[in-house]
């Protein structure tokens, strides 16, 4: 199946001063600062040196000023708060900070310098008293832009979108019908929503908790340029590079000593040990020129593997089978050959992880050209052995699944003299899913009566080769897009122009039941080799599908005072 959508989006807005939570600018791909340098008599100051400080990194971008006294400075992944310096030849020099407030296109920094030997007129400075302080903030003028706080979420979930998103309100956690976990904007479902990361689609689920990364929900965003979700998207920002050498580590463990649960539980399995190891390594190559931020994660979840063969008379009874019903069963399956055990099992349930999460920036300390070049990279590993089995099945019954995905981003950001700048992005990613069942043989079910305290229970075992494990599942995303964004000189117009192209590409194979399931309705029918029903499918279910994405948005974001 494959498809051609264009989206055309085609909108001027009027944005009002934005009056918004702070830290809703995750949505910037690029932080702009602008402003006109004037001296007492306000005429226009040329070839003043502007230096622009991020306070995160101590990163310094410098500019000049034009005949007009106006400059631009532009940092790619800003955090959006800045200490601005301007210095000038027989002038006193000037510094003040720059912080972003709401989700503004662009920072304005204008200054007026005085001269070395002027002798100051007496001002007179008038304040409005403070007003009280309201617990609710005003709302952002431009939707519902709202940053999620790493604080808020629980050291075991760090790292997982859905679970960070859901600490907002009005979002619920979900669970995809893949079993991983998602989440709900009013009501709708998980696959209505999306991810980005730096802009581009992000086909993730789980970063390292300890990537440098500003995270953001919206549900309607102004701009246009931002789509393919009719629930919310979930917006992932690289941080910029940084001067300071930073170096970290973090442990979760979790023992089952500090777990509660009954006799029966502990017979069943559902106490675990998960230890996972976390780091983040981010520092200058060359200072104010070249940086580097990488982040990983290694973790281990194990727990008791209790299968039909290896429960106790606890734990069996608690899943409804009598030990007199298992000792019949397996000495039905040993005379009739089926396997029960294989080599590939062990004690244990074992799911292993890995993620790395990573960034590299290469940009000039001159803003003359804001050049500047980011190449972001993400992958991730999981196994899980068995990924399947319970009391009621056999150990040969199971399976492992593997999973793994990877992305790789490249970012440039150029600006010209005339008031334009350019960000263009390609990024391609991919993942797989596979699963392997132990045995390739037909599955076999069985309805058994176990005559426990509480009377007679019913329950179905399985035994045989897994009918559902055989399966694969390949994801393969290319993209390309670009924003042209125009300044007006007034600093009131942003113009922006954005396009993209997108391929995506699936293809699944599930071998599902197809070498054929037996069902038995009694122990005896089983003895007897009497399935009352047998169903195969014939052939494995193949569907390949791609598309390609095309689209273009037009938008004016006004800036009235």
């Amino acid at each position: 199946m494959k498809s051609l959508r264009v989206t055309i989006a085609a909108v001027f807005l009027l944005a009002a001063q934005h009056l918004a939570l702070p830290g809703a600018a995750a949505a910037q791909n690029t932080d702009v600062i602008r402003g006109r340098v004037t001296g007492p008599d306000d005429a226009p100051l040329e070839n003043v040196v502007v230096t622009a400080t991020s306070l995160s990194g101590n990163v310094n971008r410098t500019a000049r000023t034009n005949r007009n006294g106006a400059y631009t400075i532009t940092i790619p992944g800003g955090d959006g708060d800045y200490f601005v310096s301007f210095a000038a030849l027989g002038y006193a020099a000037r510094r003040f900070q720059v912080k972003r407030v709401a989700d503004e296109d662009i920072l304005i920094a204008d200054a007026r310098l005085q001269p070395v030997n002027a002798v100051l007129d007496p001002v007179e400075v008038r304040g409005a008293r403070q007003r009280p302080r309201r617990d609710d903030a005003a709302p952002d003028a431009s939707g519902t832009e709202r940053t999620i706080a790493p604080t808020e979420v629980p050291p075991n979930q760090l790292g997982d979108l859905a679970a960070m998103a859901a600490t907002l309100p009005g979002v619920e956690s979900t669970t995809n019908p893949d079993g991983s976990t998602g989440f709900s904007v009013l009501g709708l479902g998980a696959d209505q929503n999306n991810a980005t990361l730096n802009g581009m689609s992000f086909g993730g689920n789980d970063i390292p908790r300890d990537a440098a990364v500003t995270t953001s929900l919206v549900t309607s965003p102004y701009d246009v340029s931002r789509g393919g979700f009719s629930g919310a998207q979930l917006s992932l920002r690289t941080r910029g590079g940084s001067n300071f050498i930073s170096r970290t580590n973090s442990f979760n463990f979790d023992s089952p000593a500090f777990q509660w649960t009954d006799a029966t539980g502990r017979s069943l399995g559902q106490e675990y040990t998960n230890g996972s190891l976390g780091g983040l390594v981010s520092g200058p190559i060359v200072y104010d020129r070249a940086f580097y931020n990488v982040s990983y994660q290694l973790g281990r979840r194990a727990s008791g593997f209790e299968s039909l063969i290896s429960a106790d008379p606890l734990g069996l009874a608690g899943a409804g089978i009598s030990d007199s019903v298992r000792g019949s069963l397996l000495a039905t399956l040993g005379a009739q050959q089926i396997p029960t055990l294989t080599g590939a099992l062990t004690d244990s349930r074992i799911g292993d992880s890995g993620l790395l999460f990573g960034s590299l920036d290469l940009t000039s300390p001159s803003s003359t050209s804001g050049q500047a070049v980011n190449v972001a990279f993400n992958g991730s590993w999981g196994k899980q052995t068995p990924a399947s089995g319970a009391v009621t099945e056999v150990p040969a019954f199971g399976g492992d699944r593997t999973n793994w995905r990877f992305g790789v981003q490249g970012r440039h950001s150029a600006f010209f003299g005339i008031g334009i700048l350019t960000e263009t992005s390609v990024g391609v990613a991919a993942s797989k899913n596979h699963g392997r069942p132990y045995l390739g043989l037909p599955a076999g079910r069985v309805r058994v009566t176990s005559l426990l305290d509480e009377g007679p229970v019913q329950k179905v075992v399985s035994f045989g080769g897994n009918p559902t494990l055989d399966a694969t599942q390949r994801t393969t995303t290319l993209q390309a897009q670009n924003q042209l964004s125009w300044f007006s000189e007034n600093n009131k117009h942003r113009l922006k122009l954005a396009t993209e192209l997108r391929h995506e590409s699936a293809d699944q194979l599930f071998a599902t039941n197809t070498l054929g399931t037996f069902t038995y309705n009694s122990l005896a029918d089983l003895q007897a080799t009497r399935p009352a029903s047998f169903s195969r499918t014939l052939a494995p279910r193949e569907r390949d599908a791609s598309q390609l994405v095309a689209a273009f948005s037009l938008g004016d974001s006004y800036r009235p005072t």
